[in-house]
């Protein structure tokens, strides 16, 4: 496990094996996984908005994604499983 997601890293320099704040490798993995997606939507959506095409629902979506990697108060690996498929469906209507 390697995070370096929060301001709680140990040293400042990450976590190395379970976080400091108590999240399990599995789910720092599934952050960076959901991070990942995220910017291949963001990649997309800044295309569409080149040509005034605008999704709200996907907007709202990459906020609520992002801000759930942000904060360390919910390390449920359900779901940020959830939140992946979520960003897979969008990705592939």
């Amino acid at each position: 496990m390697f995070c370096f997601q929060c301001e709680q890293t140990a040293k400042g320099e990450g976590c190395t094996k379970i976080g400091v704040c108590g999240k399990q490798p599995e789910v720092a993995a599934l952050q960076d996984l959901l991070i990942y997606a995220v910017k291949g939507i963001a990649q997309v959506a800044l295309e569409g908005a080149t040509v005034k095409v605008n999704d709200p629902a996907v907007n709202a979506f990459t906020c609520e994604a992002i801000f759930s990697t942000l904060t360390n108060v919910d390390f449920d690996a359900a779901r940020f499983v959830t939140l992946i498929n979520d960003a897979s469906s969008i990705a592939r209507p």
